[in-house]
């Protein structure tokens, strides 16, 4: 097979012992090819692959990669959890305009993550509403839910990684104005009210978002009966798909990521079709794949910014020896399994408005029960005599 030949070289900065060997993986990347450029597209479906590679390694470092394919000679930084030491393509699918490749990963994990608490643990992710930008264009194909169906669909392809546990509150709208999105800034002054959000979904991260645009590139007339339809007269109706994506850290409501994902699918369906965002019929529509290969990789990013983050969860409840943390067996949390203890505190900046600090306590909590969506945990000494109180935190780094 001819893909055989193209290789991914990447070049390091080996700072790990020589003890210490790499995992082999192979993994999937995927790829929409635009203007039959397939360099360009096997170039981001190997990145794909690299990242998922490297998550599945569970382990973390900063990595330039070099990709020589022919004409294609270009390099990235990818903020990934481990030395990538080399990576080949050993298999690739073209199917239309889409690409699928299947890349052999050499990965060497680190500390940091790969042996470290951290990486046991599912950390929790709440997933908001996304607006629309511009609303008229959820006219075409009755796309009208799209504000809450498209987050729905970015938390299923979260928890299909497996790395993180993501909720949906898709009822909630985090930005008054959407232009100025994500610093736009609230009656207080704070920029967002992530935090607030966060506690009340008993969630560590908020992933929020703003779609940009949903329109049609083709020539349409809506108002014209008599028209005859683009796709009859064998013309490409291609459709944007434009959404920025932001994650928060809930506990200080510090940005961690923000990304913008945009692509281009036909609408090669009826303009007086009315499917509706993430029906049946939706997904098999050109656009509608495109769509679902943006959600994956978004996915993807998500997952491999915070798998390597520190595991934090609330203490709710104090009694005697006793705390009570807001994380379970969902999460990973096992009997036996230790945290330390960090305590909250709230200051305030120049413009008065409250910020979160977290204060390492020098106390360490031993599981003693598992539920769930909650564990029991006991000190060395009562909870009172070490002022551990509700609203403090554990953390696994």
């Amino acid at each position: 097979m001819s893909s055989l030949k193209y290789l991914l070289i990447v070049s390091i900065a080996l700072s790990l012992p020589l003890t210490v060997f790499s995992k082999t993986v192979d993994a999937v990347g995927e790829a929409v090819i635009y203007n039959n450029d397939v360099s360009d597209a096997r170039y981001r479906a190997t990145q794909q692959a690299i990242k998922q590679a490297v998550l599945e390694s569970g382990s973390r470092v900063n990595v330039k990669d070099e990709l020589y394919n022919g004409e294609l000679e270009s390099s990235l930084e990818i903020r990934s959890s481990g030395h990538v030491q080399k990576a080949r393509i050993i298999s690739e699918e073209q199917n239309g305009d889409f690409l699928r490749v299947v890349a052999r990963v050499d990965v060497t994990p680190d500390s940091q993550c790969s042996t470290g608490p951290t990486s046991y643990y599912k950390k929790t992710v709440g997933i908001t509403g996304f607006e629309l930008q511009t609303p008229q264009q959820a006219r075409l194909g009755e796309l009208s839910n799209i504000s809450r169906e498209l987050p729905k669909g970015l938390a299923d392809e979260i928890n299909k990684q497996g790395y993180l546990r993501a909720l949906t509150a898709t009822n909630i709208a985090i930005y008054p104005d959407l232009l100025n999105a994500p610093s736009s800034t609230n009656y207080d002054g704070s920029l967002t009210n992530v935090t607030r959000i966060s506690e009340q979904l008993g969630v560590q991260y908020i992933v929020s978002g703003v779609i940009r645009d949903i329109g049609e590139v083709y020539l349409r007339r809506p108002n014209d009966k008599d028209e005859k339809d683009a796709l009859d007269e064998g013309i490409d109706k291609e459709r944007n798909f434009v959404v920025d994506i932001y994650i928060y850290d809930g506990f200080s409501g510090a940005l961690l990521f923000e990304h913008r994902y945009s692509e281009i699918g036909n609408w090669d369906i009826s303009d007086h079709a009315r499917i509706g965002f993430g029906s049946a019929k939706f997904w098999t529509v050109h656009y509608g794949k495109v769509v679902q290969q943006a959600l994956k990789e978004s996915a993807l990013d998500t997952s491999e910014q915070l798998r390597c983050q520190p595991f934090i969860a609330n203490i709710f409840r104090t009694e005697g020896n006793r705390i009570h943390i807001s994380a379970g067996s969902l999460a990973g949390v096992k009997q036996g399994d230790k945290f330390n203890v960090y305590r909250r505190y709230e200051v305030f900046n120049q413009l008065q408005s409250a910020q979160t600090q977290l204060n390492n306590a020098n106390i360490s909590v031993t599981i003693k029960q598992v539920q769930p969506n909650f564990s029991v945990g006991e000190l060395v000494v009562d909870s009172h005599i070490l002022n551990v109180q509700q609203q403090d935190v554990v953390i696994a780094w």
